[in-house]
């Protein structure tokens, strides 16, 4: 399958208190049972949980937050499965209310939180982006962030933050598509909608 096969978000009510401050391979375990082919479908991923930091190791759900899948359209039903279904995210319930398929729609500007890296720096890094970029033939301008670190079952993923902008309609729609950078399950390397460039340094 094709980096441009049409992808949607499958977003789900969720119900819950608290998660580990770093829960991303936690959620990621506790989806794989139910959505095994995840990881293999290009492009497919889990975005990051909206939640609030406590600082003493505990996360809180935000309100109103939503488990969002990017799921190749044609997996949507399968995606649905989930919808009913209460997650162990490493000793915190989540559990998964009633789900819904949302089209991307085509952003002038986007947003990845993390992008997992193979560069230490970031000058080496906005290299790879450029690679990225270039590969996909997609023409914009880039702005990295700071340096980030996630652990995820014993491993340590190194990565910044992205925003596309001045992006074609074609270009957006096939950069939500595709993403960038691995460990798309862990919720990196996902482009969403960003409203304003001003405070991504």
């Amino acid at each position: 399958m094709g980096h441009d096969a049409p992808m949607v978000d499958v977003v789900f009510d969720v119900a819950g208190k608290t998660l580990p401050a770093e829960h991303a391979f936690g959620l990621w375990r506790a989806t794989f049972p139910w959505l095994p082919w995840l990881e293999g479908e290009d492009g497919a991923g889990i975005h990051r949980l909206r939640t609030v930091p406590t600082g003493y190791g505990v996360a809180l759900l935000a309100r109103r937050a939503k488990l969002l899948l990017r799921v190749p359209e044609r997996r949507c039903d399968d995606a649905l499965t989930l919808s009913g279904k209460a997650l162990d995210v490493g000793g915190s319930v989540l559990a998964v209310g009633a789900g819904i398929a949302r089209p991307l729609r085509p952003w002038a500007t986007l947003h990845a939180q993390q992008v997992a890296a193979a560069a230490g720096g970031e000058a080496e890094f906005q290299d790879e982006v450029a690679a990225w970029l270039q590969a996909r033939d997609v023409a914009c301008q880039f702005i990295t962030g700071r340096r980030q670190t996630v652990m995820a079952g014993g491993r340590e993923i190194t990565g910044f933050s992205v925003v596309l902008h001045g992006l074609t309609p074609a270009g957006s729609l096939r950069m939500q598509s595709a993403g960038m950078g691995s460990d798309r399950v862990l919720g990196c390397g996902i482009f969403v909608p960003y409203k304003s460039i001003a405070a991504v340094a």
